[in-house]
């Protein structure tokens, strides 16, 4: 009796562990969550930056169900603007935003989207020219050799905004203005006198004179800074249509995360590009509206044939990008190409 007892117990506590296994063995094992340190060229207060943080802090995270928490930290919190490709190469960071301006010495391609100003009448035709013609998948392939994942964060205009109208050419002799780049290039080449100033100088440089003009992306770029209050002449045509802000990742955090992350968080980026440059584009609509309607700016415009003009000064900074390597010369023989196919230039 006691060992038939003996052998029930037994039974017993083995059917239990049994099923305290298999219990167990139900339970999914607890997903690893990756946190990444972003560092951003933007400072908190742009207008580009919060859209970006939202996006990445809040939908991207619900996008991986919590496995990928990025914190996008603002210009200058982690590391200098100008080292984030550096600290992205080396790990130091994850990823970020910048302007490959900054890098144009290491990837020269960069300089045919960051450093080539009237490149494209508008904001959709920069979309097609990145993403249907394969020039974007041409950035991709230069930055994967430095180990550095890319992407066009948006296409957006930059237009300048003065104290004094510019109605033709001629007016930008001796008009001293807050630029860089191939843009300031291009302005010397008018006669204009240009400077790199900060951006937290702007304001009281446009306000004591010590420049007469600036440009800090377009519309939405005087308007955050208010440079309106005191630049009253909108400046039209754009003096730039780019890719000029992007994003970067380094290429081992990226192959680190699990692969349904890398598909999600590849494919998210790829999709953003076209909703952020829609977006912002609309965006830019409204600041110029209000712009004129409470800061009494006016839109001034050069005619045709200045535009046209305008258009082969910009050119000759095209052929100096196209000079600096072989994957820099096909690139702008394509966009010539293009733009010559949907008569942007002769």
């Amino acid at each position: 009796m006691k060992k038939r007892l003996f052998y029930v117990a037994l039974i017993g506590i083995l059917v239990a562990l049994a099923m305290g296994a298999a219990t167990t063995a139900e339970q999914p094992a607890e997903k690893k969550v990756y946190k990444w340190k972003f560092q951003s060229h933007w400072p908190a207060g742009s207008a580009s930056f919060k859209p970006l943080k939202d996006y990445f802090e809040q939908k991207l995270s619900k996008m991986t169900n919590g496995q990928l928490l990025i914190t996008l930290h603002p210009a200058g919190a982690l590391v200098p603007a100008d080292d984030i490709f550096g600290a992205c190469r080396k790990g130091t960071i994850e990823g970020g935003t910048a302007a490959p301006i900054y890098w144009m010495s290491i990837v020269p391609i960069t300089a045919v989207a960051a450093n080539c100003p009237m490149t494209f009448p508008d904001a959709k035709a920069g979309l097609y020219f990145h993403f249907k013609l394969g020039f974007e998948q041409m950035l991709k392939d230069a930055h994967l050799k430095h180990d550095i994942l890319y992407y066009t964060e948006k296409i957006y205009p930059t237009a300048m905004i003065g104290k004094k109208p510019i109605n033709k050419l001629d007016d930008f002799k001796g008009y001293k203005v807050r630029s860089s780049g191939a843009i300031a290039e291009m302005l010397k080449e008018l006669g204009a006198s240009t400077s790199l100033i900060p951006g937290s100088e702007l304001y009281l440089a446009l306000q004591t004179g010590v420049i007469d003009g600036a440009h800090w992306g377009a519309a939405g770029g005087a308007l955050t800074m208010k440079l309106c209050e005191v630049a009253k002449y909108y400046v039209q045509p754009d003096l730039a249509m780019s890719g000029t802000d992007v994003i970067i990742i380094n290429k081992d955090a990226f192959e680190a995360l699990p692969k349904n992350i890398q598909t999600i968080l590849d494919k998210a980026l790829k999709e953003r590009v076209y909703q952020r440059t829609m977006e912002y584009v609309n965006d830019e609509r409204v600041a110029l509206n209000k712009m004129i309607k409470d800061y009494k700016v006016k839109v001034t415009a050069l005619n045709p044939a200045d535009r046209k003009k305008l258009k082969a000064i910009a050119m000759k900074q095209w052929e100096k990008v196209a000079a600096k390597d072989a994957d820099s010369a096909k690139a702008i023989a394509m966009l010539k190409a293009y733009l010559k196919k949907i008569k942007y230039i002769d």
